[in-house]
C-alpha cells in the first residue's frame, strides 16, 4: 500500500524467557489505534511460558517462530528478513508502545516523506515500576550514545541499502546500525511526543553495553584514543568492583 495513504508497518518483537513482560508488549502492539500493522515475534526458544503467551495472541500476528538461535541481533535479523513494511519498528519485550504511536508515526510519514528514520521521546520506567524521566535525542547525538531506538521507525529501504545487524556485538549492535544509517545519508526527525515505554535493567544497560559502545564510538571516530582508553580502563575498575560486592 502507498506510503501517502496507508502504509504497512512491520512491528517486531524478539524474546527470550521473558513471560513476566512479554504479554504488555504484544498489547501494545495489537491494540494500537493505527490497524495496517505486521507483527513479527521471534523466540529465543523460551522454557519460561512465553512461548505459551505467544500462542495465545497467534491470530494477530503474522508470523513466529521458537526456536534456540545465537542472541538479540541473530533474532532481530532473521525477522527483518521476513518484514514487508513500509515502515520497520523493533519493540523488545521489556518495552510498550503508548497507544497511538504508530498512528502518529504514519502521520508524520505523510507529512514529511523525504524523512527515513522517524523517533520520538521514551520514557524510562525503574524496576519498581516507577516513572524516571522521558527523554528524546537528535540525530546528531549519535556521536554522544543511541537514540531511543523502542521509538525508532525506519523506511524499509534503508534497511535494504544499509543491511541488518553486526551480530558481533552482543548489546549495542543497534547503536553500531543506528551510526551507519546516519553516515548513508538518512534523514532523521524526532517528534516531540512520548511513543514507548522502556524498563531499565536490560542488558543495553550492563558494563557488556558500555564497553560495546565504547569500542563503536572508537570505530566510528568519534573517541580520541586518548579518550578510548580512558573509557576501557573506567569501565574495567567497574568490573572489579562489581565482582567483589
Amino acid at each position: 500500500m502507498s506510503i501517502d495513504t496507508f502504509p504497512l508497518v512491520t512491528v517486531i518483537t524478539v524474546v527470550y524467557n521473558n513471560a513476566k513482560t512479554l504479554e504488555q508488549t504484544i498489547l501494545s502492539v495489537i491494540a494500537q489505534s493505527y490497524k495496517n500493522v505486521e507483527y513479527i515475534i521471534i523466540d529465543g526458544g523460551s522454557t519460561d511460558g512465553s512461548v505459551e503467551i505467544i500462542q495465545k495472541y497467534a491470530r494477530f500476528l503474522s508470523h513466529w517462530k521458537s526456536e534456540p538461535d545465537q542472541g538479540l541481533y541473530f533474532a532481530m535479523n532473521k525477522a527483518l528478513k521476513r518484514a514487508s513494511g513500509a515502515f520497520i519498528a523493533i519493540i523488545n519485550s521489556d518495552d510498550w508502545y503508548e497507544p497511538n504511536a504508530l498512528a502518529q508515526i504514519v502521520d508524520a510519514a505523510i507529512q514529511f516523506p523525504e524523512t527515513d528514520v522517524f523517533h520520538g521521546l521514551l520514557r524510562f520506567i525503574d524496576l519498581q515500576q516507577n516513572e524516571e524521566m522521558i527523554r528524546g535525542h537528535y540525530d546528531s547525538f549519535l556521536s554522544k550514545g543511541m537514540i531511543e531506538h523502542p521509538t525508532c521507525f525506519v523506511k524499509k529501504t534503508i534497511y535494504d541499502r544499509v543491511g541488518f545487524f553486526d551480530t558481533r556485538y552482543q548489546s549495542a549492535a543497534d547503536y553500531d546500525w543506528m551510526i551507519r544509517v546516519k553516515k548513508s545519508g538518512a534523514k532523521f526527525r524526532l517528534l516531540p511526543a512520548v511513543l514507548s515505554n522502556f524498563r531499565r535493567g536490560g542488558m543495553s544497560e550492563s558494563l557488556l553495553g558500555a564497553l560495546e559502545e565504547v569500542n563503536i564510538k572508537r570505530k566510528h571516530g568519534y573517541l580520541s584514543t586518548t579518550s578510548y582508553w580512558y573509557k576501557k580502563v573506567y569501565i574495567f575498575v567497574l568490573r572489579i568492583i562489581r565482582r567483589r560486592k
